[in-house]
């Protein structure tokens, strides 16, 4: 996807202070994760609830909390 696709359908939940499309530097294409910050944590969870499991450019995609580095190696 591209960043103005992912901003078009997350703004819908709320006011998007951040997002950070992960491309890989070698291919210049995106990696396949997104990290989206919202003004409030009410708007984050409604992004959640209103895309996880959707379609996205053809694609499923899953909508979570981003978890620290020690949470995943656990």
């Amino acid at each position: 996807t591209t960043e103005d696709t992912l901003r078009d359908t997350f703004e819908q939940f709320g006011k998007l202070v951040h997002m950070n499309l992960v491309m890989d530097k070698v291919a210049n294409r995106p990696k396949g994760f997104a990290f989206l910050r919202y003004d409030t944590e009410e708007e984050a969870m409604k992004a959640i609830e209103g895309m996880h499991g959707k379609f996205l450019d053809g694609r499923v995609i899953f909508v979570e909390e981003a978890k620290s580095r020690s949470d995943i190696s656990r």
